[in-house]
């Protein structure tokens, strides 16, 4: 039994579909099953209160979205993550290493636009080309700006009208991932940022692959939402 969408329960008693069960778990519990937000440990969070960031995110951004529960369907495996998954959410982490970045001085006004969480947990990803994951001259835009790796950790910059051509019934293309940036079948996080300060915007992308944590580590999503921001705050 299973959280689905929208709260649903499903039951699933059809031994041929429990290979794909066991590679979808993963996401129902981190896409909002549980009602109990992951507590990150952050220190000193209280410093951050009054930090000036405006917060202008899309209200759905902020809500869960499993875009299929089909296993045949191209959008099945990829989820929006609500934000209240976590506490803090992934804007008040935000705001906080805003707020430790510029230390004792000013933090400039910032507006927030965007911060996008999906999960890609496809168990059988497609080796799709990156013009074709995301569609012609966005693909290849993509494709030719810098790509800069952290460990397994890939990120890159991107414009709004990439972003918002993966809106609608093609938002789950966000979630997308290409192999040259993981190996197909890799369960990741992908996460966009937007901000603008002083006068410039930044628009970042960052695929984290999720696996165990060790002990003493953070948990796969607090270290995704950590390397999105410490890469979108440097560049």
């Amino acid at each position: 039994m299973l959280c689905g969408q929208n709260g649903a329960v499903l039951i699933i008693g059809d031994s041929k579909l429990m290979r794909y069960v066991f590679a979808f778990i993963a996401v129902f519990i981190l896409a909002g099953c549980s009602t109990t937000p992951i507590a990150l440990p952050v220190e000193n969070l209280a410093a951050s209160a009054k930090t000036p960031v405006e917060d202008l995110r899309p209200a759905a951004e902020s809500t869960r979205e499993i875009f299929s529960l089909m296993i045949t369907s191209d959008q099945y495996g990829y989820v929006r993550m609500a934000q209240d998954i976590s506490d803090p959410t992934g804007a008040r982490l935000f705001s906080h290493r805003l707020q430790e970045k510029f230390g004792a001085a000013a933090v400039p006004p910032t507006k927030l636009h965007h911060f996008a969480v999906y999960m890609n947990n496809r168990s059988e990803l497609r080796k799709v080309a990156l013009g074709a994951a995301f569609g012609g001259v966005i693909g290849a835009t993509i494709m030719n700006s810098s790509v800069v790796r952290e460990g397994d950790v890939v990120h890159t910059l991107v414009s709004a009208d990439e972003f918002n051509a993966m809106s609608g019934q093609n938002e789950y293309q966000r979630a997308i991932y290409t192999e040259s940036e993981l190996k197909p079948g890799t369960s990741a996080i992908v996460i966009f940022i937007e901000s603008e300060s002083e006068g410039q915007r930044r628009f970042t992308r960052t695929v984290s692959p999720i696996k165990p944590a060790q002990p003493g580590e953070r948990i796969p999503l607090h270290q995704a939402m950590e390397a999105a921001i410490q890469f979108h705050l440097k560049s």
